[in-house]
């Protein structure tokens, strides 16, 4: 144990260790102020728990009073010292006094709120004094006279706040002066409100509009040199490239320049030079002042296609979110890495993917720009938002993903085989329609029935060869029906197919559909190809 004798310290400084309180105030004894704190219970469970935060009640007996927390902090070189008093025998010698090192202080509790800072009950302090009670009572209502529901003793319906206030150390609240502008800014801004009141409404609009915002010349109300004019300037450049921008996208560019504002801002900035839609296959892209993609066969390029997260692997998402991971535009339209949101919005335009940069660059069959599907048709784009969905759960950075993988997958190559099919019977078609007879020709024809058979019992070799491609398709069972109904519009007796038939040249197959030919109607469509026109007519139908 060190001993302090004339200001001097000697022996060795103790091993033991205890804290200190700094009491904000001034106890009437020691007790009073372990009590305030809680008792020596509260004492050690503070001591131990992981906050070390220490409460402090000034009126302990109230349960209306509110605690005051200290803070454990650190303190160097403190000791807690015992002082003693020796009073010498003889009356006229002065007292002697002792101090011995105790113990080692390295942390102590700090109060630096401010005293008793919460609620107090209204009452004059004689009158809580004479209608003092057991507060343990407090635990059993009673519902008797001059129980605790009495109304007279003014201690029902005190509803008091949790806490007084969210803060118990006084701070400062001042209000943010506004910002010094200059006379050119203020002008500027003056300018610019004028200018926003007269613009179209170019957010949200339906997409059935007739009429989209006009161009403006907004060069006429942006002061040149300003960062505004830098800022506009820089989006004005970004929408020649392309006449449609996704947001992120759009917001991307300007992180990579080095530019930056608020919402608001990029808002205003956008809203001079573009508009969006509400609806459609444009849904919240921005779109150029003055360019309508509804009459653009090539704006389906930049039609959006949305992306939705499987339920199964909807948790990694959470997580992702959770620890604030975000990931680049770009590598998200290129499928290096897989979406952290649930829904995502994207452009086909900027999607790096072959089959999808094939498909939307091949001219539109659509001669309408629809709301649900815009230049393509339902099948092509299921299949091309099947596409979308392959290529990100290829990039699933988890297990889990193997089996939706596979579905998507069959999923995908089952859709783009209908759309062929679909393109192939489109072009089809489209050759059919020009080498299709005129209508006139069709009238005429019915006129000129004796030439034909003439040329059919001329070219008796070429109508064998159409029996034969005719047998073909009945054997797949898709000119049954069509030739019925052929037979039916044309009003060709049974007389006439028999006299034709009678034309051809005598074989031994023939003979035998000759002994056959009343057996059934159904052995007339044998007769039906009388030129390969009317053939490829029926096969379309």
């Amino acid at each position: 144990m060190g001993v302090i004798e004339n200001g001097t310290v000697s022996g060795e400084l103790p091993s033991n260790e205890a804290f200190a309180v700094h009491y904000p105030g001034y106890p009437s004894s020691t007790s009073r102020a372990v009590d305030s704190l809680g008792g020596a219970q509260a004492l050690l469970k503070a001591r131990t728990s992981p906050s070390n935060k220490l409460e402090l009640r000034f009126r302990p007996d109230d349960p209306y009073s509110h605690p005051a927390f200290g803070e454990l902090r650190p303190c160097n070189n403190n000791f807690l010292l015992k002082i003693s008093k020796t009073q010498s025998i003889e009356q006229n010698s002065d007292a002697e006094l002792a101090a011995d090192i105790v113990a080692r202080v390295p942390q102590a509790y700090h109060f630096e709120g401010m005293v008793d800072y919460q609620h107090v009950v209204a009452v004059h302090a004689d009158v809580a004094r004479r209608k003092k009670r057991n507060w343990a009572e407090v635990e059993e209502p009673h519902f008797d006279k001059g129980g605790l529901m009495d109304v007279d003793h003014e201690d029902v319906m005190i509803l008091l706040p949790p806490l007084f206030s969210p803060k118990d150390v006084p701070e400062n609240i001042v209000l943010r002066p506004p910002p010094t502008l200059s006379s050119k800014t203020k002008q500027d801004e003056f300018a610019e409100q004028c200018w926003k009141m007269d613009m179209e409404p170019v957010l949200a609009i339906d997409f059935n509009i007739k009429e989209i915002p006009k161009k403006v010349n907004w060069e006429e109300y942006v002061t040149q040199g300003s960062n505004q004019w830098e800022w506009q300037m820089f989006l004005t450049n970004l929408f020649d490239e392309r006449p449609i921008w996704p947001k992120e996208s759009l917001n991307e560019r300007l992180l990579d320049k080095g530019l930056s504002f608020t919402i608001e801002m990029f808002r205003r900035h956008l809203s001079r030079i573009a508009y969006y839609f509400s609806s459609g296959p444009f849904l919240r892209f921005w779109i150029r002042k003055g360019y309508d993609p509804r009459k653009d066969p090539g704006s389906c390029i930049y039609q959006r296609i949305d992306f939705r997260v499987p339920q199964p692997l909807r948790s990694y998402c959470d997580a992702i979110t959770d620890k604030g991971l975000k990931h680049r535009w770009e590598d998200v339209c290129a499928f290096r890495v897989f979406p952290y949101k649930l829904h995502t919005s994207l452009q086909f335009f900027e999607l790096a993917d072959d089959y999808i940069q094939q498909e939307i660059r091949k001219p539109s069959t659509q001669t309408t720009c629809t709301f649900g599907a815009g230049w393509f048709s339902e099948h092509m784009l299921d299949c091309l938002r099947q596409r979308v969905k392959v290529r990100f759960l290829s990039v699933f950075p988890q297990a889990g993903a193997e089996n939706l993988l596979k579905a998507a997958s069959e999923k995908f190559e089952k859709l783009k085989k209908e759309c062929n099919k679909d393109a192939l019977k489109l072009h089809e078609e489209h050759q059919q329609a020009n080498t299709e007879p005129t209508g006139d020709e069709d009238n005429v024809e019915p006129n000129n029935v004796e030439d034909d058979e003439e040329d059919e019992v001329d070219n008796a070799e070429d109508e064998l060869d159409g029996y034969e491609a005719l047998d073909l398709a009945e054997k797949d069972g898709e000119i049954s029906l069509q030739t019925q109904s052929y037979l039916n519009m044309e009003n060709i007796s049974r007389t006439h197919l028999q006299e034709l038939f009678d034309s051809f040249p005598s074989t031994e197959a023939g003979d035998n559909n000759i002994n056959n030919a009343n057996s059934s109607d159904e052995e007339y469509q044998i007769y039906e190809p009388d030129s390969d026109g009317n053939y490829s007519d029926d096969d379309d139908c």
